[in-house]
């Protein structure tokens, strides 16, 4: 593989573990150009896309173009700090192109957060948030349990090739009949504070300021995308609740 190719594999798998760790669009292309860089070269072009990556590299026999399609997305702020820790480093001199390569790949095979941190990260969320809401002890205690199967749903679902959109679905509708259920058999706790609490580490909220951040740094694609993305988001969220809280009237009535 001559350098030139080499090179524009770099600037892809860094933009790619970025892309898929929850980096804004504009970062990632600052990234793949400042590996770009190197060659001197002018009219180097880094477009990124919420699933998509293209590079382009003059050459003496024309532009060099490649492309790659990112297919999941999480968010792991370890991996895009690792990952410009690496560019910087590659275009200051200290590592070369092999090392920069090696580095990615290290990056990529980090081991992520295990399936049972993941899941009590979600219930220690709905416990404290069912509080801060305005539910009581009870609620809180109640919504740990609520949230824990919430997030065992989302863990769950995240390894799977399902639409994006069917993880939060099924985590409301877990959080809906799980909060209904409790609520049925201790009827002086408020159901509301418990979904409310539970589904607010469901809320999109990072997506958004993504989403503002594209749009403000003038990327309309990606940013328009990724509102579609979080409306889409919180449609299933309220859809699944929705679903849950009418199979529970229907089960009253």
């Amino acid at each position: 593989m001559d350098y030139d190719t080499q090179l524009i594999n770099l600037a892809l798998d860094a933009g790619e573990l970025m892309l898929a760790s929850g980096a804004e669009t504009f970062r990632v292309q600052d990234t793949m150009l400042r590996i770009l860089s190197v060659t001197g070269r002018e009219k180097t072009e880094a477009l990124a896309m919420c699933t998509l990556l293209i590079v382009t590299l003059p050459t003496e026999h024309g532009p060099l173009s490649m492309t790659r399609g990112v297919k999941s997305r999480a968010v792991n702020f370890e991996k895009i700090c690792a990952v410009n820790d690496m560019s910087r480093a590659f275009v200051s001199g200290e590592i070369t192109i092999d090392e920069a390569s090696d580095r990615c790949k290290e990056i990529y095979h980090a081991p992520n957060f295990k399936f049972s941190t993941r899941a009590l990260g979600y219930a220690i969320n709905g416990a404290g948030f069912a509080v801060m809401v305005g539910g009581g002890w009870m609620e809180g205690f109640l919504s740990f349990f609520i949230a824990l199967l919430m997030g065992i749903t989302l863990v769950y679902f995240s390894d799977k090739r399902v639409p994006f959109f069917f993880g939060p679905l099924m985590g409301g509708l877990v959080t809906g009949l799980a909060a209904c259920t409790a609520h049925f058999f201790l009827p002086g706790t408020q159901m509301d504070k418990m979904i409310i609490g539970t589904m607010k580490a469901l809320l999109p909220g990072l997506a958004l300021s993504k989403a503002m951040r594209d749009l403000l740094e003038g990327n309309l694609i990606s940013g328009n995308s990724k509102v579609v993305e979080v409306l889409l988001n919180a449609v299933s969220i309220a859809g699944g609740v929705a679903v849950a809280l009418t199979i529970f009237h229907m089960s009253q009535g």
